[in-house]
């Protein structure tokens, strides 16, 4: 079968793919987009909200016009905090059906490398051939299961990231293990759908945020200056100078990614958990197991040893662990050769893995570039910085194609004899 060619694949359509395709269509640079359009976010549960700041969640596009911020605005809707993520999701797909209307609702079904090139095989059959292909997938991939759950029937055990709705849980005994955003408002959504949930924690408290003032005095200003990831010194440096924390040692740099903006939930989940939703602190599930269509938790208490917990299910708020091998659509040999940090890709400074012409964005990057990239914000850095390789790189292979032709031309020794 015949492969149409193009010089960028981009695989996934949520924040980052759309960004990073809206900047190479302004640079000219050929491109093909697949995924269908803000498909995370369309699938997240009914009812939930942005942790992040409105201006903070968007589309990078190159003219900064179509902002999250515009849309609400113009249409009379929240445009700071709480905003309901079904909002970001329709103002993304929105956004996309205006600037980016080739993108092809398509699933990528095969990544492999052929004579240099990279070989992509649609779910339609369809063969695409392209020089570089741009992994944005989103964090639905990296799920993270805690061992002691791996194995049970998902009747019994899931992920937060599942589920549309609670209705089907009402009546029922559900145990939440999680201390963060996603676990708190899953409890909290689980209690308003009639549900009976318990929060386990593994630390000793929950935490919620602060409320950011609507106006703040020069001194807060300064000492905790507004950014994309929250108030503080660290957020705005991390946000002002994004590919500083590419530069750190990889020890300091992975462990900056795994404590900095860990567990915390929105200030306004507080009045929906508190007071509503038992909580277990210092709590760890050890072993679970299927008792007669339940399902049997043993869990550790730091003050009262080990004990049963017997509930209906248990939905796992444990976030996300980016792992390569966990991205089936790429050949395995292609998987085999990416150099890792712990289980994720390793990239270059433009985002590049050890497989020339193969990079990887947003969560995936973030163990290479830092806490910013697992977040929508870090999109803004990423659509510029790949773009502008993307487009040099196209430059450069225009600009060899003559000098090929005329040493293809030199070297073939063409029978003059005949003129």
């Amino acid at each position: 079968m015949s492969s149409t060619v193009v010089q960028v694949v981009i695989i996934g359509a949520g924040p980052y793919g759309l960004s990073i395709a809206a900047h190479l269509k302004a640079r000219g640079v050929n491109f093909r987009i697949f995924g269908q359009s803000m498909q995370a976010w369309h699938r997240m549960p009914r009812g939930m909200y942005l942790k992040s700041l409105g201006f903070a969640t968007t589309l990078y596009t190159p003219d900064r016009r179509y902002t999250f911020t515009n849309y609400c605005t113009e249409r009379g809707l929240e445009e700071n905090e709480p905003c309901p993520l079904a909002n970001f999701a329709r103002y993304g797909t929105w956004t996309q059906r205006w600037i980016l209307p080739e993108l092809e609702e398509i699933e990528v079904s095969r990544v492999s490398t052929d004579d240099g090139a990279f070989q992509i095989t649609l779910a339609t059959g369809e063969m695409v051939r392209a020089n570089s292909v741009v992994v944005a997938v989103g964090a639905m991939y990296f799920a993270h299961m805690p061992k002691e759950l791996v194995g049970l029937s998902p009747k019994l055990a899931t992920h937060t990231s599942q589920y549309r709705g609670f209705d089907e849980f009402t009546g029922k005994d559900v145990c939440v293990i999680g201390a963060g955003q996603s676990a708190l408002e899953t409890a909290a959504l689980l209690h308003e759908a009639g549900a009976r949930p318990l929060l386990l924690v593994r630390g000793r408290e929950i935490g919620f945020s602060t409320k950011m003032p609507a106006r703040r005095n020069l001194w807060e200003r300064f000492r905790r200056p507004a950014s994309g990831l929250g108030p503080g010194l660290r957020n705005w440096f991390l946000e002002t100078f994004p590919a500083s924390a590419h530069h750190l040692p990889g020890r300091w740099r992975v462990h900056l990614v795994k404590k900095h903006l860990g567990p915390l939930a929105a200030w306004w989940l507080r009045d929906r958990v508190e007071g509503k939703i038992p909580i277990r602190t210092s709590c760890r599930v050890i072993a679970a197991r299927a008792f007669e269509g339940r399902l049997v938790l043993r869990v550790r208490e730091q003050d009262h040893g080990d004990r049963d917990l017997i509930c209906d299910h248990v939905i796992a708020g444990c976030g996300y662990e980016v792992d390569s091998d966990r991205l089936e659509f790429l050949d395995p040999d292609l998987r085999r050769r990416i150099r890792r940090i712990e289980r994720a890709p390793a990239l270059n400074r433009c985002f590049e893995s050890s497989i020339p012409g193969l990079f990887f964005v947003g969560l995936a990057s973030s163990l290479s570039f830092g806490p910013l990239f697992r977040f929508v914000v870090g999109a803004n850095y990423t659509a510029r910085a790949i773009s502008k390789e993307l487009e040099r790189r196209s430059l450069v292979s225009l600009a060899v194609a003559p000098a090929r032709v005329l040493e293809f031309i030199l070297s073939s020794k063409p029978d003059l004899s005949r003129f």
